[in-house]
């Protein structure tokens, strides 16, 4: 067991599963010749060569000189951690520069696309897409709650949830009875804090909220996933994204805030 998470870490700092094998091999039985890391690793001794050398270059093992015999060992607790630290600044990076390479996709999007687009999703992975999309949301994000999410994404809701706050967004909504049953099952309790949902409830004879409808700069998000079929579309048009704000504003005020 501990051999795995051994190896699952090292795939995870991006080492492929040659390397981890080598690296684990070193590990669990101390510093051995090319021939012995081949016979313990399965791995044949060409590739072996190839490998450690990319590992020394990463500084996650050691050449050792013992007797005449060139050795190789797993360097310290210190070399990974190097590692991580490079990971956790490649990821900062990413994030950093996220912002200025969706400005650029979508801008290209626009030379190349007619004014209407229309996406389609399918699935758990592909209603968290479209649930992650809306973090796109300039401020405000309008929308006829269904259900509670977390039913069906599970904890990808606390992080849609995180990221959500973190932009210092408002999600202003309006739910009806299908929601407030949803509470009664809904097993993701994460604390919201004030200042970024507003609510208000609908009767359903007033109108009755079947599906999962938000509507964010010039999209239409709609999305239903409770007794049938998972699945989700985004409508991206400013002229109908504006009306249906239009419409949302009359509905909001017969609405009740709860």
């Amino acid at each position: 067991m501990n051999n795995n998470i051994i190896k699952d870490f090292l795939l995870n700092l991006g080492l492929t599963p040659e390397e981890s094998a080598i690296y684990s091999t070193l590990l669990e039985k101390g510093p051995q010749t090319v021939l012995e890391i081949s016979r313990n690793s399965g791995l044949d001794r060409t590739g072996v060569y190839r490998h450690l050398e990319k590992l020394q270059s990463r500084g996650i093992i050691e050449e050792i000189i013992d007797e005449n015999r060139k050795m190789y060992a797993a360097a310290d607790m210190s070399a990974l951690e190097f590692l991580v630290k490079e990971k956790e600044n490649q990821v900062r990076k990413l994030q950093e520069s996220l912002p200025l390479i969706d400005k650029i996709i979508t801008s290209r999007e626009g030379d190349h696309q007619p004014g209407t687009k229309v996406l389609f999703y399918r699935g758990k992975d592909g209603i968290k897409q479209q649930v992650w999309n809306t973090l796109r949301a300039d401020k405000i994000c309008l929308g006829y709650t269904y259900r509670k999410l977390g039913e069906l994404i599970g904890d990808f809701y606390i992080r849609w949830l995180d990221e959500w706050v973190a932009r210092k967004l408002l999600f202003r909504d309006i739910y009806s009875d299908d929601y407030l049953k949803s509470l009664k099952v809904q097993t993701i309790n994460p604390h919201i804090p004030p200042g970024h949902f507003e609510s208000r409830y609908i009767s359903p004879d007033v109108l009755n909220i079947n599906h999962q409808y938000d509507i964010y700069n010039d999209v239409i998000s709609i999305y239903n996933w409770h007794e049938g079929e998972v699945f989700g579309v985004e409508i991206y048009n400013q002229k109908i994204a504006d009306m249906q704000r239009q419409l949302f504003e009359i509905v909001w005020q017969s609405a009740e805030p709860r």
